[in-house]
């Protein structure tokens, strides 16, 4: 055959690189194709694909090169049924290696071709490859958002598996069609079930006193836990500790989204299970679950962010460092790690951990990274709000797409949100209303709290106080706290900022009401403590919350000097918008302590800085009052001008 070869470019008909062989031009190699009659050309097909079949010796590249080949044979070929039977499971194999590299279309091409071969009786006669094939099917299906086939292939499966065992990649996949589509209690009760029959069982109700009593075990495994610890500890190879941490890590994820008080009781067994018997990826989660749990439950920051240090340790060493990231995205990045580092520097890593959870077809990460990244670019002002408008239709677009609803309709809060402020119209996307989203949110926590700190922003930056107070009083009425300590996002620092601006302003309108000035002492001295473990991004916010108590007080020259340093922080730190606010409300003080001109001259750069950030509307408010401030000084000046004549 070489010779034939060696002829053949002698002739210019191929040509010879290194060990590779082409054809000197596509038009000649299409030539000599259909030069051969079409039977001969089938029959080549499979020749070729066997003999590389044989001389794959799992080689992916050349196995998956031999499947091509047999591929189109069996699509104008009739195989026999050894054929069949062998093709269908080449077709497997091949599907096997291309999901390893994420080529989710070409797996999905060997997964459909694959599943035609199989016979009309395939789960009484090719019960292994048939399992095989519907689970990657129903895999890949979630992975590019095609649920109908998803639901369908999971369904045959689930009708069809012969021991338990089998059953649980199908379960895993039914419990994330579940959470896409916000029916949290039925995943929940799922997970539940299948880690019983692992023997891994949990009281039916898990009540807030359980909660309390596991949060001291917690602390005292995080307080003996480290990098060097981690690292020594054997891998996890019990097969039924493994799928019972898998089963924790999704219950997890769908508890963090709808009934929190959960995750404390989780993470501890999960980390409980790492610590007896050996580490692996979802050990890494569990032990920064513990750490979230500490976050949200206790006020021991400073162990929920070493915790943080020791998992972004481990995930660095990790093989599944990328699927690592994005899964805990929301609790490691977003959470512990933004309480520490400059909010910006966190943020950009965003976009990348989204791309990586992508091609690692982890689409629910995916979808929690693109949503994070305009969510807390709105919080910081590090895009203009009409950026931020952008990257939420983008994430919109693509939640929709996946049908991942709980990012979907948070996005939707955020993007009517930005809509206000800016003044700018919302025509690319199909919008729910707030009373649709309201109703969509009842059971699921995470939309809920989106929606809670979205609508307080629009009345917020609009000098609404009054309904921003009336807001945090229904939802901490609605939602009261299981635990002593209530349980925090890290949005909910602005939560409390919003609130202690707006109690502080109404305090001083109504005659020093007791009661919001307590909730003003409580927000100055969150901020103060927040300050401690990162200036990036506290001190501002703790400078104006302190020059707002200090107009409370009828301290001006402390209030004054507090305002101007707060403006000077946002500014080195680059927190736009929270600088604009600074500017706006030591303008407003200024202009009602009989310093009018410095007062406007704020005012001024308060509006340029709103302009920057994109927030029209907001701009617009503030310079209406600047103009109603001119008209008084105009009407003053012609009065005394009057006088005087």
């Amino acid at each position: 055959m070489l010779d034939q070869m060696e002829l053949a470019i002698k002739e210019g008909i191929l040509e010879k690189a290194g060990p590779v062989f082409q054809f000197t031009h596509d038009i000649l190699q299409q030539t000599i194709y259909d030069s051969i009659h079409p039977d001969s050309r089938i029959l080549l097909h499979k020749s070729i694909g066997k003999h590389l079949l044989d001389a794959a010796a799992n080689n992916p590249s050349i196995h998956m090169l031999a499947v091509d080949q047999i591929n189109l044979f069996c699509r104008d070929g009739t195989p026999s049924s050894e054929e069949r039977a062998l093709f269908a499971n080449s077709n497997a194999k091949a599907a096997k290696f291309a999901l390893s590299s994420y080529s989710f279309k070409q797996a999905r091409s060997y997964i459909d071709t694959g599943m035609t071969l199989l016979e009309p009786n395939h789960w009484e006669t090719q019960y292994a490859i048939s399992l095989s094939l519907f689970e990657m099917s129903a895999s890949v299906s979630c992975t590019t958002g095609d649920t109908t086939t998803m639901h369908s292939r999971l369904q045959e499966v689930l009708a069809h598996v012969l021991t338990f065992e089998d059953s649980l990649k199908g379960a895993s996949l039914l419990v994330k069609l579940l959470a896409s589509n916000s029916q949290f209690d039925d995943a929940r009760f799922n997970c539940f079930d299948i880690l019983k029959h692992l023997g891994e069982t949990f009281p039916q109700e898990i009540n807030a006193s359980m909660v309390q009593n596991e949060l001291p075990a917690i602390r005292t495994m995080l307080t003996n836990v480290s990098f060097e610890q981690m690292k020594a500890l054997p891998q996890m190879t019990d097969r039924t500790k493994l799928n019972a941490m898998t089963f924790l890590n999704m219950l997890c994820m769908c508890s963090n989204m709808s009934k929190p008080l959960l995750l404390p009781i989780l993470s501890s067994r999960m980390l409980k299970l790492t610590l007896q018997h050996g580490l692996c990826a979802d050990g890494i989660v569990g032990l920064a679950l513990a750490g979230y749990s500490m976050f949200l439950f206790t006020d021991d920051v400073l162990l929920a962010l070493q915790t943080g240090r020791v998992c972004e340790a481990l995930i660095a060493e990790s093989p599944q460092k990328h699927l690592l990231r994005s899964r805990l995205c929301n609790e490691l990045w977003t959470s512990l790690k933004l309480l520490r580092e400059p909010w910006q520097v966190v943020t950009a890593e965003l976009p990348e951990m989204y791309r990586s959870a992508m091609l690692s077809g982890d689409i629910e990460g995916a979808a929690m990274c693109r949503w994070l990244y305009p969510c807390a670019c709105f919080w910081s002002g590090a895009l203009s709000l009409s950026s931020v408008s952008q990257h939420l239709v983008g994430c919109l677009k693509e939640a929709s797409k996946y049908q991942q609803s709980t990012v979907l309709f948070s996005a939707m809060v955020a993007l009517q949100c930005c809509a206000h402020l800016s003044g700018e119209s919302i025509n690319e996307v199909e919008m729910k209303s707030m009373e649709e989203l309201r109703a969509l949110g009842e059971g699921n926590a995470y939309l809920e709290w989106q929606m809670f700190l979205f609508r307080p922003a629009n009345h917020f930056y609009m000098r609404e106080y009054e309904q921003v107070a009336e807001l945090s009083q229904q939802y901490s009425v609605s939602h009261p706290s299981p635990l002593q300590t209530k349980p925090k996002r890290i949005l909910h620092i602005f939560r409390s900022f919003m609130v202690g601006i707006s109690v502080m302003n109404l305090a001083r309108r109504t005659s020093n009401n007791a009661k919001y000035r307590e909730l003003g002492e409580q927000a100055v001295a969150r901020m103060s403590q927040l300050e401690t473990i990162s200036t990036w991004n506290f001190q501002n916010k703790r400078l104006l919350l302190q020059a707002e108590m200090h107009y409370l007080n009828r301290d001006l020259v402390s209030a004054d000097a507090a305002y101007e340093a707060s403006i000077r922080s946002a500014r080195e730190h680059k927190w736009l918008n929270e600088e604009a606010l600074a500017y706006e409300l030591h303008g407003v003080f200024c202009v009602e302590n009989g310093m009018r001109d410095k007062g406007t001259a704020q005012l001024r750069a308060a509006i340029d800085r709103y302009r920057e950030w994109g927030a029209a509307n907001v701009a617009k408010r503030v310079q209406l009052y600047v103009d109603g401030l001119s008209a008084v000084q105009s009407k003053v000046g012609d009065a005394a001008n009057q006088s005087c004549g």
